[in-house]
């Protein structure tokens, strides 16, 4: 009798020295956020921000994307009760997130959207390879964009904003660097070398120091992103009543399935 293969977890977390290196591993989906990756997610930020030996942590996603966003499969099956609860891990997620005392690089190797935009945002540092793309793109599924743009308007301020949401545009790697939206932009087989390089430089300081100085940037934002947090349930609530959020992950599913 043949032994079921065990599915790979997709999400991974690989301790080397001072580093810690999460990859979200859903290639085949583009590392697209669903439950079981964002668990996951979630436990990794938890255990490789409790480790000592840990100075900095790096989040990357394997194959061609860095994180495409939400996956809208999940969204299409999803109802009302379902997409509450959902609202309710993403925020816990980022709270999670905006709490850990290490410092974080987003190590973009590939597209960025949605959630996996959000994430690059909340991280610290941004350093993209030249394939990289970005957009927050929740319009083209019927969402409304209320985090996401909480996280973009101080970063890249209120034009810029606004432009990226309402034509749920895709930027490149150049162009997001000229709006600040990354800090630097290689080539991307320079990617793993400037990352190393930023991680050994950041390693040598003052663990307490740099505690501090994120534990004081992270008070700085409090007030706007609960604010977010707040808005984010009701207002999807609201817009997942309308239908429009449905019907956006389905037509987006079916798209998909008919290869266009």
């Amino acid at each position: 009798m043949t032994e079921p293969t065990a599915t790979p977890p997709c999400v991974t977390l690989r301790v080397n020295g001072t580093s810690a290196l999460i990859t979200m591993d859903r290639p085949e989906a583009m590392n697209a956020f669903n439950a079981e990756q964002r668990k996951l997610f979630r436990a990794a930020l938890l255990e490789a921000d409790a480790n000592e030996a840990v100075r900095v942590i790096v989040i990357t996603g394997r194959g061609k994307a860095f994180c495409a966003g939400q996956d809208q499969y999940e969204s299409a099956a999803m109802d009302a009760a379902g997409s509450a609860a959902r609202i309710e891990s993403y925020l816990d997620l980022y709270r999670i997130f905006r709490a850990l005392k290490k410092p974080v690089i987003a190590r973009i190797n590939g597209v960025a959207a949605g959630a996996g935009l959000q994430i690059a945002l909340l991280s610290d540092l941004r350093i993209a390879s030249t394939q990289a793309r970005f957009g927050m793109t929740e319009f083209k599924v019927g969402s409304a964009a209320i985090v996401g743009s909480a996280l973009l308007w101080p970063i890249i301020g209120e034009a810029a904003t606004k432009r990226l949401v309402l034509l749920a545009e895709i930027a490149s790697a150049e162009q997001s660097l000229a709006l600040g939206l990354v800090h630097e932009v290689v080539e991307d087989d320079a990617l793993d070398t400037r990352v190393a390089e930023c991680c050994a430089l950041m390693a040598g300081w003052s663990e307490t120091s740099v505690a501090i100085t994120k534990g004081w940037w992270k008070e700085m934002g409090d007030e706007l992103f609960e604010k977010a947090c707040a808005a984010a349930r009701e207002g999807h609530a609201t817009n997942f009543a309308s239908g429009a959020y449905s019907a956006g992950a389905k037509k987006f599913t079916s798209r998909k399935r008919e290869g266009s």
